[in-house]
């Protein structure tokens, strides 16, 4: 044991919790910690403008590299401007540790300048949240939260750490923390109910989140749906969950429109893994799921299981283990007969899925050389220019469905995007850190105008630290994304210019803003030179802004 100050004890937690980078924005109740953190080598402080950039780049770096983001804010205003990205993280599961300055602790009674309760306002987006009141409580805390941020159900973590706490001394001493042995297996009678089910099933359907891929069931998740002849849908893709281009992928379903009612209709078992069912944006009289459908859910998180719908069957455990057991129990009893039959049901799937993609691809021909430039155009050209492994970072709304549909995305961690239809903005900054977190992989982020206006300040950061990331802006001056959900509430054109929706008048200067900010950019208005601005850009190994000009 060793006598030291609380702010030396945090900072060897960190070092031997892996921790690499600390984003954040400094204010004085962060001075404290800053001045232990430059005496440590091993952790690189990673400075973003506003807290809206810091927190995006901690939940990238923790989809990308399997560990914790490690996120210090401002004290009240700084845990105040994080919670649209904090709310992204917490419904999205991403594992964040957390923390705040916060005011001498003898100052608290007399309301203390840019104070307020940190605890209480970060308890509504993290799984624990906590202020240390004494230098002897540091280890346990720090470590606990490590390890509540990875114990699945992942999620983000909060500690206030007062600054009078961390100058006080203790005699510490590091311990190894907890072993985090996450697998559990589910229950073995609700595997063979399960099994029960769908043995009894003729047109099963699969629905998947961005459970699958915190759980790395992918795979599993793959072969359930080829062994069951299954459909596959998702209503909100923000990870590879399943191969976009398998034959039995389907695509998006919105659980805000009628429509989708109608899609599950002929449903009789539809299994749920790892995603709400359903977390509707929109009131619809009639519930989504038909009430003689019979549904299993499969989740790590016992509080979705059931939630909204009655189901037939909960399978609660860690996803990958559960789906692996629930095949092998399937295989174990499925009969020669239904299994003919799923491979019948796979490939009428399959026709019906060639034939939804060659009228697309159709029409993606047919407007390859408008002007302005169209969305398939774009998205042809990137998929022509990245290698194999690339990162797409996806913040383009209105574009987002074209860019999951033509992309090959296929293997795990290959796409990102706000998980469980998050706030706008993380594009920018969610890149960086994703970028950061795996080091050895070229990053591309594909935001639209309104997104990037939310963290612009990130290409500061990108070039500060030389972040070799490309990122795309899709100008199309406009909210398209509100204005396509006010046709499908109220009906119009989406060409109609309506109040609050315009981002022209002035139109804003990407370029202008990336220059001021140590980035070089480059317009782009015509489709036969958008290629080579994307070559180029990659090939920098700088970080680089494409601007894309999807208006007149």
């Amino acid at each position: 044991m060793t006598m030291m100050t609380s702010k030396e004890a945090l900072i060897k937690i960190l070092v031997n919790e892996g921790v690499e980078y600390v984003f954040g924005i400094p204010g004085a109740t962060e001075i404290v910690l800053l001045d232990a953190l430059e005496k440590c080598p091993d952790i690189k402080y990673i400075l973003g403008l506003n807290e809206i950039v810091c927190a995006g780049m901690a939940e990238g770096y923790a989809r990308t590299s399997g560990k914790p983001g490690f996120l210090n804010l401002h004290t009240g205003p700084g845990v105040a401007a994080a919670m649209p990205m904090l709310l992204n993280a917490y419904n999205g599961g991403v594992p964040l540790v957390i923390t705040a300055g916060q005011q001498d602790t003898r100052l608290l009674l007399h309301d203390p300048h840019l104070s307020g309760d940190l605890v209480g306002m970060a308890r509504q987006v993290t799984k624990w949240s906590i202020e240390v009141l004494h230098a002897a409580d540091i280890p346990v805390i720090m470590q606990r939260a490590f390890k509540l941020a990875m114990q699945h159900p992942t999620g983000p973590v909060f500690v206030s750490l007062p600054q009078n706490v961390l100058n006080q001394t203790l005699d510490f001493k590091y311990i190894t923390n907890t072993p985090n042995f996450a697998k559990l297996r589910p229950d073995r009678e609700a595997i063979n109910h399960a099994v029960t089910i769908l043995l009894e099933s003729e047109t099963p359907a699969i629905v998947v989140e961005s459970g699958v891929a915190r759980n790395n069931a992918l795979a599993e998740v793959v072969k359930l749906a080829e062994l069951i002849g299954a459909r596959v849908y998702q209503p909100w893709m923000a990870d590879v969950n399943f191969p976009v281009n398998h034959p039995q992928y389907l695509g998006d379903i919105d659980p805000g429109h009628p429509k989708t009612r109608e899609i599950l209709q002929p449903v009789d078992v539809l299994i749920g893994v790892g995603c709400p069912l359903f977390s509707q944006p929109m009131y619809l009289p009639e519930p989504i799921i038909a009430r003689d459908t019979r549904v299993i859910q499969i989740d790590d998180d016992p509080w979705e299981i059931g939630k909204n719908f009655p189901v037939a069957c909960g399978i609660q455990g860690h996803i990958k283990v559960s789906l692996a057991e629930l095949v092998a129990a399937l295989e174990s009893r499925m009969p020669a007969l239904a299994k003919e039959a799923a491979k019948a049901r796979a490939k009428g799937i399959a026709r019906e899925k060639a034939a939804i993609m060659a009228a697309f691809q159709k029409q993606s021909e047919a407007e390859k050389d408008t002007v302005p430039i169209s969305v398939s155009r774009l998205i042809q050209d990137l998929k022509d220019v990245v290698t194999a492994g690339t990162i797409i970072v996806d913040d383009c709304w209105s574009s987002s469905g074209a860019l999951r549909r033509m992309l090959d995305l296929k293997e795990p961690c290959s796409f990102l995007r706000a998980r469980g239809g998050g706030s706008i903005g993380w594009g920018l900054p969610g890149a960086l850190g994703a970028r950061l977190g795996a080091p050895d992989k070229t990053v591309v982020a594909i935001c639209g105008d309104g997104s990037a206006a939310w963290s612009m300040q990130s290409l500061w950061t990108a070039a500060h630290y030389n972040i070799p990331v490309t990122f795309i802006i899709t100008a199309n001056a406009t909210y398209r994304q509100v204005k396509i959900m006010r046709r499908n509430i109220l009906g119009g054109e989406l060409n109609e210019r309506h109040q609050g929706m315009e981002l022209d008048e002035p139109i804003i200067d990407f370029c202008q803003l990336a220059h001021s900010m140590g980035v070089t950019g480059a317009k782009v208005t015509r489709p036969e030179k958008l290629k080579k601005a994307l070559k180029t850009a990659l090939a920098s190994g700088k970080p680089r802004l494409v601007e894309v000009c999807l208006y007149d």
